[in-house]
This record gives C-alpha cells, structure tokens and sequence, in this order.
C-alpha cells in the first residue's frame, strides 16, 4: 500500500458572532472537525484544517469595473 499527502480545498461560508476575521480562523482551526472515511481501497490516517485563504464577501468584485 503506498502512502500519499493529498491536499483537499473545500469552500466554507460561515455566520459567526465574531468580529474579527482573525478570532474567525483561530476558532474554526482549533475546533472545528473535518471528518473523511475510510474506502475499500483506502484507509484515512489524518486530517487537519488549514485556512490558507479568506474573502471578505463586502469586498468582492461582481464582475463589475472599478471607477477610475
């Protein structure tokens, strides 16, 4: 059986009473659970939550220009 690192991206939406981005991410990376089963073919040895990257949704772009 080999042993590979997959990295897997997964798109969360949260509401939260929070009001810092940062409490936001400290919380969802020490408590939250991501949870992934075993295969026939495949047995889960870890998981671990990593937030390599937030969007503040008031800030995004709607396919619209910016005035200049």
């Amino acid at each position: 059986m080999r042993y590979e690192t997959i990295f897997i991206m997964a798109r969360v939406a949260v509401h939260a009473d929070h009001t810092n981005l940062g409490d936001i991410v400290h919380e969802i990376e020490t408590q939250s659970k991501l949870t992934l089963s075993d295969t026939a073919k495949i047995n889960i040895l870890e998981t671990e939550i990593l937030v390599s990257g937030v969007r503040n949704i008031k800030n995004i772009n709607h396919g619209t220009q910016p005035e200049l």
